[in-house]
């Protein structure tokens, strides 16, 4: 895009990262658009583990649902 990306922001860039590959592309596909090949992991220059992430989120999620009363 000319002048500039769209997300200013690294923490606005990664969280759309993260929602295209794990959540976006279930809405279009029906699946996941990580494939588990690994290559993000390995090539991340500052070490970003996606499985890591999902852990947390999925953590996240369950302490929400626990303190609302839903688990």
């Amino acid at each position: 895009m000319h002048g500039g990306g769209v997300r200013s922001s690294v923490s606005a860039r990664y969280r759309q990262w993260m929602t295209h590959k794990l959540s976006s592309w279930f809405d279009q596909f029906g699946t996941s658009g990580c494939v588990g090949c690994g290559r993000c992991i390995v090539w991340c220059p500052v070490g970003i583990d996606i499985t890591e992430e999902v852990r947390a989120i999925q953590a996240s999620e369950r302490e929400t649902e626990a303190s609302h009363g839903n688990a």
